[in-house]
């Protein structure tokens, strides 16, 4: 009984601050409903940033009526240690333009990240050197049907910011991301395109799709392999 009545407060609590974070979802859609989207989605991106920023119980919200109404997208990282936003702040043409953020939270505190990415699609995590290391995937919409996918890799720091951290070894450079251009023209069937990028269930090899000149792919891959504390480009695989 005593378990009990302990709990209690907490659980009062944690359903206050879900339904204050409802009535802001609520009220946000009730301001912009009759507006056009694309002319009011920058203002509904800095309202949502605003209150996520400074309500730590934002994080365990799934906020589900602004990611059906309002292109709002929400990833977490395998271990839940991550979460990320997208939203769609573009003028509604064939290009897209996304913003990015991923929060995290330690000793009940909340902190928000911006983040360059295109529309976060997937979030992975292995260790390197002994410290977790996420690797987002997005995708980035440019005019007609040209794109490109992106993989890059972030790391917490101790403050709870987020940061990009190069890892990927090429043959000349160290980066924080790999981006690969995309063109549907090459694709005759959206159900026959390939995977631009791809890895192992272990994430022992991460493959990025090898482009011809004209950005079509060739069926084979430039392959990184994991070693202690990069992905080291080890060559062209199949």
């Amino acid at each position: 009984m005593k378990r009990l009545v302990l709990l209690l407060p907490l659980l009062v609590i944690s359903q206050t601050h879900a339904e204050t974070l409802a009535q802001f979802e609520k009220k946000l859609i009730q301001k912009y409903a009759n507006k056009d989207f694309y002319q009011v989605n920058q203002a509904i991106e800095s309202e949502i940033v605003e209150q996520i920023e400074h309500d730590p119980a934002s994080f365990k919200y799934s906020f589900p009526a602004l990611q059906d109404d309002y292109h709002m997208h929400i990833q977490f990282s395998p271990d839940q240690q991550l979460k990320f936003y997208t939203f769609d702040v573009g003028g509604g043409g064939t290009m897209g333009e996304y913003a990015s953020y991923v929060q995290t939270q330690n000793d009940g505190k909340t902190h928000l990240t911006a983040v360059e990415t295109g529309f976060i699609f997937d979030v992975k995590q292995t260790i390197l050197a002994k410290q977790p290391v996420y690797l987002v995937e997005s995708y980035y919409k440019g005019s007609s049907c040209v794109g490109a996918y992106a993989i890059a890799a972030f790391q917490p720091t101790k403050t709870g910011a987020v940061r990009p951290i190069k890892l990927f070894q090429t043959k000349t450079k160290l980066l924080d991301h790999i981006q690969v251009d995309f063109d549907c023209n090459n694709h005759e069937d959206r159900n026959d395109v390939p995977d631009y990028i791809r890895s192992d269930k272990k994430l022992e090899t991460i493959d990025i799709m090898l482009l011809d000149q004209n950005s079509k792919p060739q069926a084979k891959y430039l392959r990184y392999r994991k070693s202690n504390t990069v992905y080291q480009y080890i060559g062209v695989v199949k």
